[in-house]
């Protein structure tokens, strides 16, 4: 990645040195040493907000961290903790916002280990409604809706391409596609969506060269792809594989009329098909858990009773 344009300036606020990475680019810089929130695109670092609370959260990968995402180089510019409130429970996630001077910027997003890279879209889905449950289409694929939240900005670092502020609030709607996810952020001042498609923790640490292993991810995420169709279709075809032995000796004792003790009763070979298929109806339960897992922090979770 080519050397961008860099600005060595001073806080304001506590007189700390300040490194403006996306000169150009750049509308909000926080101070690394007293957290105010400046306005970049004024000579004076204009100060936007005067203190965030003490920094109670680290970025997992560091500021200025580079690596390479999707073929293209990255390098870590900011970063951002968000919070929602369901059912008087708090739940805080990650975002880190990467730039590179020719492909802008895009967005990662941690949560209970799971990781989502989004970037902005300059084209809005459709939107229908199905029943009770809306739902968009994109680039000829169905996203369904998830839930509609306020979001929280509750704390900020680094530089964004954006004002912004510690305490910020948006509607945010969510719809999902796994992989792929849509989100709406709705303020006062605009409309934006984005697009997410979910990355596995591996990915991200061999992306950023990341020298502490990820955290596991933890429960079903919105847009995680289910893995066990997959494995209920891989363990169909081993049972299809071991019963049709089976099932040429059933036939060959119908053919033949063998009545030894052993050919007799059709009760082992019974007992050995259904041994067969219990690897994929294990599989089809533990499916049927994972979307229920998934669909539980929604706005349509399924009734467990």
């Amino acid at each position: 990645m080519a050397a961008p344009r860099v600005a060595g300036l001073d806080c304001p606020n506590c007189g700390a040195a300040i490194t403006i990475r996306a000169l150009q680019q750049t509308q909000t810089v926080v101070c690394p040493s007293c957290h105010a929130v400046l306005d970049s695109r004024d000579q004076q670092l204009r100060v936007l907000q005067q203190y965030q609370a003490k920094m109670r959260f680290a970025p997992e990968i560091p500021l200025g961290t580079r690596g390479m995402l999707r073929g293209d180089p990255y390098e870590v510019s900011g970063f951002q903790v968000r919070t929602v409130r369901q059912d008087h429970t708090e739940y805080f996630w990650r975002v880190y916002t990467l730039w590179n001077p020719y492909k802008g910027y895009r967005h990662l997003m941690e949560y209970d280990g799971h990781w989502c890279d989004f970037t902005v879209s300059r084209i809005a889905p459709s939107e229908l409604v199905s029943g009770r449950q809306p739902y968009v289409t994109f680039d000829g694929t169905m996203f369904q809706h998830f839930r509609t939240t306020t979001v929280t900005t509750e704390f900020i670092l680094g530089e964004f391409p954006w004002e912004i502020r510690s305490g910020d609030h948006c509607t945010m709607r969510e719809f999902v596609a796994p992989p792929r996810m849509l989100a709406q952020e709705v303020t006062p001042a605009a409309t934006v969506w984005t697009l997410g498609h979910y990355l596995e923790p591996g990915v991200i640490a061999h992306a950023f060269r990341l020298t502490d292993r990820p955290q596991a991810p933890k429960g079903a995420f919105p847009c995680e792809p289910n893995p066990y169709p997959a494995r209920r279709n891989r363990r169909l075809r081993w049972a299809a594989a071991a019963a049709l032995p089976i099932v040429a000796a059933l036939l060959l004792r119908r053919v033949w009329e063998l009545y030894d003790a052993v050919l007799a009763t059709p009760w082992p070979y019974a007992a050995a098909l259904v041994l067969c298929a219990l690897p994929a109806w294990r599989a089809d339960r533990d499916a049927t858990r994972f979307e229920r897992e998934r669909w539980s922090a929604s706005d349509y979770a399924p009734d467990d009773s």
